[in-house]
């Protein structure tokens, strides 16, 4: 699959302060690139349902939504902290940075 741009929002926590970026991955550094590929892959992101949810709402939790956009459709999943598979803790974490970063540049 052939990822155009991936879009990331980070909502809640105990100051709600919103975290969101817009990445395009043929700007970034081939390395970069790759590793974000690798995790998509590892966790079949495409495979995953758009709403993981929990019967229990934790309160303060981040929520996450990840938009990956490829040249033929849009992927999204959604979810808190308590749902997200572990798996897909090393791309929040780097989705992180690149919003942190971005946040910075306004």
């Amino acid at each position: 699959m052939y990822i155009e741009h991936i879009k990331f929002e980070r909502t809640g926590g105990f100051a709600g302060i919103r975290l969101a970026a817009d990445i395009e991955l043929d700007k970034l550094p081939e390395d970069q690139k790759r590793e974000i590929l690798d995790l998509l892959d590892e966790m079949d992101f495409d495979d995953l349902p758009e709403k993981l949810e929990d019967k229990k709402s934790i309160p303060d939790e981040f929520i996450y939504s990840i938009v990956v956009v490829s040249s033929k459709k849009e992927y999204k999943v959604v979810g808190g902290t308590s749902v997200m598979p572990d798996k897909m803790t090393p791309l929040i974490e780097i989705l992180e940075q690149f919003a942190k970063r971005q946040a910075r540049k306004k």
